[in-house]
């Protein structure tokens, strides 16, 4: 380095070139010194030129290059500097700032130009958080902070306040060390929960700055998600929660001096609801005090806390090592809370219950507390962490603080029940406990008393805690005593249930009482409402008493008592491996997640047994329809799914299908016309609403666990009413199991002369006995429409089919096999029956579905007026889909053929049980029966030779003489059968994928009509052949009118594919007088 100076200068000029590596020197009155620093200084006249400076100021990390004047008047620094990254807190610790109340995490990368006089240089440039995170030493605990900058990284999180995230922080800064004015802007940080804050401002940093009042002015605005800030602080907060404030705008203020700084806080919730449906505040925190002021259409908060600050010892805690306070302390806390049906909690019903009310809780009332804190002051917020590299104990035990004060508490009402019309007391809490008394006059009163640690929740310290309730208003008394994994005690008398407005629960709880021994796994509770009602279910009263023994919860007593209607349960639930868990089981969580999304009742079933026997001494309809309804909305979602799923795969397991049956009810119907113009109006069943009647009954059940699921049910109902449908008795006795299936000892419904009957087993192996006499057919399509619950196609198919039908059904007959092997035999007759107007003299059919999978039928039917019958009888296979059953499951059904299965009753087995002799009589009148039955079918479909067709064979055999004709035209709505002689054979043999027809019919003096002709055909005769599926008309000839003339001759196939050149029919009509307008 040359220093050279001329004549007439005032500064020597500097020239050359200097290498430093690993110096560290000082500045005066800096907070930090310069270490490990390196670079290449040029030396040019007056200027020194700083080429690849680098190293550290403190902790931050260093980059520099530029030029600055070295003459004392007139040098100047131009110089661009770069800081890579440093983290917050030690960027803080560097220039010697105080630490805040909560701690922060995150790195900072600044770029800086250093400008302006050697003296008072002037410091621009930006700064910005970078998603380099800085690992702390391995000696530093790990902030709040910190743990959620790791949380949340892969959400974008780059820096921390406390708890909560940022995703992206920056700001612009010019620092004049010539006012020391800080001037800040473009302040911008984003939340990673929603939001966005922006600001800009001012700031006096200097020792005098400390103490003015108008040092700073720095402004911010912006908007974020209040909802889940709290969650991060409290667990649950947003499921458990039933208001939220969701987004927030605000604005906020920042004046005052350095040390105390006030902030003057606007916020408003423009997308709240509920309670807080436009709600607004101020919040103002200055030295003395931090005031709190909001309020919306339902509550008016104002709130003030005193505040003071241990300045001295704060500002010298980092360099002493004496344990001190924090800096905030509370004096004194003062609240005035007005609520006008401020709704705290709301139940909105879930898919199981979606129409039931939901449940809403308000309260309506005004609440002043005026406490102060003893001299020691209450400390608040938790401790400095050591990344402030220190500690600060918290004050305990003897000396810990405490808060207490006078509170008055008026007009206080839950929704509509008045707990609190005025109260005055005391309110005391410390970190070991809360009390709260108050009282009115005297027969008011309402205590509130916790013991245990206020921010404690470990399970270790759930024992030492207590909590107690005691509110008396009147006759209405209320008192709760818990102590966890120990006991819990609730007392409840007079409680109107009517003014308290749970959802659609109304009456009034005359007395309730709970007691729980945890320890001992020992308890019992009673419950007794008068004038009871929950959606739509009207009582008189309801009593019930239960009592928990060791893994056992029993229902002793469960009454429920209507105007003419009574209902006793029983019941037992036994949990499963109890004994094996400790206290607090570690399937709690899993268990009330399931009750609360609606699967109660699939949980009950698969964690224990249970069984229970309801009896029902007299009972109305009309006020059981609400309790069906109720628990109708309350099955399990997801069991009604899955039991529909399994009863449409059990149809298609047999060939069942909904398409099909439609399919071959419309092409009946196509075919089956009424002969005259019927107009069939939907029939509007009438509404449950209509149903009214009496019955009595009992039902035992047993099941849950891994164990078999049995029930045992008598059901008596008498003079039942539904819109214009009466019966006079219903009968209903058996039982059922998951293995067996259901077994009908009796069922019977009777209306005037008709009954429908039914005994014997439905299950895997099926052997049921059922009969219906007596029976309108015209109430067929409605009994069908009401086992199909609604007015579809398939109804309105059996409704054409069988409106031409008139008479009274008997039917008879066995179900018997199982789903794999079905078997059927049934015998139908009309009496008193007509098709179309055309009277029958008989109608029998004989029907069987054998073992082989053949379907048997022999029907004979024949009119009154003419003389003549129709005669159908055959045998066709029908294929069933067979399901994959193993031939485990095969040798299981066998075994329950060779052994019956056996009932066990839950409680009083003797009860009802036939004796030893009726039983036998009954058994033997069956079989007697059986017997008779077997001979009428065996004659009914004797030469049908089933037994010896091949597999697929198709045999049927048709025959309609004279008069029958007038059954088949009956049928049609173009022709009528009016008199003379028909004999017409018809032979179906072959397979069902190729059947072979053959058969003849002859014609003699036959007279037809046709609503398309205006005379009828007369005198018609003639002959028609099939012979292997060929028809042969030769000739058929008639007359109409006087000069009319018809005549058909000619082979046409009865298959397409077997058609030829030569098919052809000639018809020939003179003198035919045709009326088809509107026809088509």
């Amino acid at each position: 380095v040359h220093i050279c100076m001329s004549r007439g200068d005032t500064f020597p000029n500097f020239h050359g070139q200097l290498d430093v590596t690993g110096i560290g020197f000082q500045i005066y009155d800096a907070p930090s010194s310069f270490l490990d620093m390196s670079g290449s200084l040029f030396f040019r006249a007056q200027r020194i030129f700083v080429h690849n400076a680098r190293g550290w100021f403190g902790d931050i990390p260093l980059e520099a290059s530029g030029d600055f004047g070295i003459d004392p008047d007139e040098g100047e620094y131009h110089l661009m500097c770069q800081v890579p990254s440093v983290e917050v807190n030690a960027l803080m610790k560097t220039f010697k700032m105080k630490p805040l109340l909560f701690p922060l995490a995150g790195s900072v990368t600044a770029v800086f130009n250093c400008q302006g006089p050697l003296d008072v240089p002037v410091f621009v440039g930006s700064a910005l958080v970078s998603r380099k995170l800085i690992h702390l030493p391995a000696d530093t605990p790990q902030s709040a902070a910190y743990e959620a900058v790791v949380n949340n990284k892969e959400a974008g999180a780059v820096a921390a306040f406390d708890r909560i995230p940022f995703s992206y922080i920056s700001a612009n800064f010019t620092f004049n060390t010539d006012n020391c004015v800080a001037d800040l802007y473009g302040i911008r940080a984003t939340l990673v929960d929603g939001g966005e804050i922006r600001g800009a401002g001012n700031a006096w940093i200097c020792p005098e700055g400390e103490v003015d009042d108008t040092a700073m002015d720095v402004n911010f605005s912006g908007n974020f998600c209040f909802d889940n800030i709290v969650h991060r602080y409290i667990s649950g907060y947003l499921q458990n929660t039933p208001f939220k404030l969701s987004d927030l705008n605000g604005e906020t203020k920042v004046s005052g001096s350095l040390l105390k700084p006030r902030f003057d806080i606007k916020w408003t919730a423009p997308k709240a609801e509920g309670s807080f449906s436009d709600a607004r505040g101020d919040v103002i925190i200055s030295h003395d005090n931090i005031l709190i002021s909001s309020s919306s259409a339902a509550f008016e908060l104002y709130s003030k806390i005193l505040t003071s600050y241990a300045d001295e010892d704060w500002l010298n805690w980092r360099e002493c090592s004496k344990a001190v306070a924090m800096p905030l302390s509370v004096e004194g806390v003062e609240l005035d809370l007005k609520m006008r049906n401020f709704e705290f909690f709301n139940s909105v019903s879930s898919a199981s219950f979606d129409s039931l009310r939901p449940l809403h809780l308000k309260a309506t009332g005004r609440i002043k507390f005026l406490g102060k804190v003893d001299e020691k002051s209450l400390s608040i917020g938790d401790p400095p962490k050591a990344d402030m590299n220190s500690t600060v104990p918290l004050i305990n035990g003897e000396d810990a603080k405490s808060i207490s004060g006078d509170i008055s508490i008026s007009g206080l009402k839950l929704n509509q029940l008045m707990l609190a019309p005025q109260l005055a007391g005391m309110l005391n809490i410390t970190s070991n406990g809360i009390k709260f008394n108050a009282t009115g006059r005297p027969d008011e009163s309402f205590t509130i008393e916790y013991i245990g640690p206020l921010q404690s929740t470990s399970e270790e310290n759930l024992a030492g805690k207590v909590l107690s309730f005691s509110l008396q208003k009147g006759h209405l008394k209320a008192n709760a005593y818990y102590r966890p994994l120990h006991s819990a005690n609730l007392e409840v008398r007079h409680l109107p249930l009517d003014e308290l407005e749970l959802a659609s629960l109304r009456g009034a709880i005359s007395r309730a009482e709970l007691q729980l021994n945890f320890q001992k796994r020992r308890g019992h509770g009673l419950l007794s409402v008068l004038r009871p009602k929950f959606s739509g279910v009207l009582g008189e009263a309801l009593d019930v008493a239960a009592k928990w023994s060791g893994d056992v919860i029993t229902v002793e007593r469960a009454t429920l008592e209507q105007s003419n209607s009574k209902y006793e349960l029983q019941g037992e639930y036994v949990f499963p491996g109890c004994r094996d868990r400790g206290p607090a089981g570690k399937e709690k969580g899993s268990l009330f997640q399931k009750v609360m999304t609606g699967h109660l009742g699939s949980m009950i079933s698969s964690v224990g047994r249970w069984r229970m026997r309801l009896e029902v001494p007299n009972a109305e309809i009309t006020e059981m329809l609400p309790v069906a309804r109720l628990l109708s909305r309350s099955s399990d979602p997801a069991v009604q799914s899955r039991s529909k799923d399994i009863f449409l795969q059990s149809l298609q397991s047999v060939g069942i299908s909904g398409e099909s049956v439609q399919t071959l009810l419309e092409e009946i119907r196509g075919h089956s016309a009424v002969p005259y113009e019927v107009v069939l109006e939907d029939v509007n069943l009438p509404g449950l609403a209509e149903l009214k009647g009496r019955w009595c009954g009992s039902l035992e059940a047993s099941g849950g666990g891994n164990g078999d699921t049995t029930a045992e049910f008598d059901f008596n109902g008498e003079d039942w009413e539904w819109g214009a449908y009466t019966t006079q008795r219903i009968l209903a006795a058996g039982m059922y199991s998951n293995n067996d299936g259901l077994r009908l000892e009796k069922m019977l419904i009777q209306r005037d002369n008709a009954t429908v009957h039914a005994d014997g087993t439905l299950g895997p192996k099926t052997n049921l006995h059922f009969a219906v006499l007596n029976f309108p057919v015209s109430l067929v399509p409605t009994l069908a429409q009401v086992m199909e619950n609604s007015a579809s196609e398939v109804v309105h198919s059996l409704r054409q089919l069988f409106a031409p039908i008139r008479g009274i059904l008997h039917m008879e007959g066995d179900l018997k096999g199982n789903l794999a092997k079905p078997e059927c035999d049934v015998q139908v007759r009309l009496l008193d029956g007509a098709v179309g107007g055309i009277e029958l003299g008989r109608a029998d059919i004989v029907a069987s579905l054998t073992p082989t999978s053949r379907f048997l039928f022999n029907a004979k039917f024949e009119p009154i007026v003419q003389h003549g019958h129709v005669h159908i009888q055959g045998s066709i296979p029908l294929t069933i889909v067979k399901t994959n059953a193993s031939s485990s499951e095969e040798e299981e059904n066998e075994l329950l053929d060779r052994n019956e299965a056996t009932w066990v009753r839950g409680w009083d087995q003797e009860r009802s049980k036939a004796s030893p002799d009726e039983a036998t009589d009954r058994k033997g009148q069956r079989e007697k029966n059986q017997e008779v039955w077997d001979a009428q079918l065996v004659e009914a479909l004797k030469g049908l030779n089933w037994n010896v067709l091949d597999d697929g064979e198709v045999r049927i055999d048709a025959d309609v003489k004279d008069g029958g004709m007038l059954l088949l035209t009956a049928l049609s709505p173009y022709a009528n059968w009016l008199h003379g002689n028909a004999e017409v054979m018809l032979q179906v043999r072959g397979t069902v994928e190729q059947p072979m027809l053959d058969g003849s019919a002859y014609f003699n003096r036959a007279t037809v009509s046709s609503p398309v002709l205006r005379s009828p055909v007369t005198n018609v005769g003639g002959t028609v052949l099939i012979n292997s599926n060929q028809l042969r008309v030769g000739p058929l000839e008639g007359r109409t009118s006087r000069k009319g003339k018809l005549f058909v001759k000619g082979n046409l196939p009865l298959l397409i594919s077997e058609a030829s050149q030569g098919d052809k029919l000639d018809f020939k009509c003179e003198f035919l007088e045709v009326r088809a307008r509107n026809l088509l």
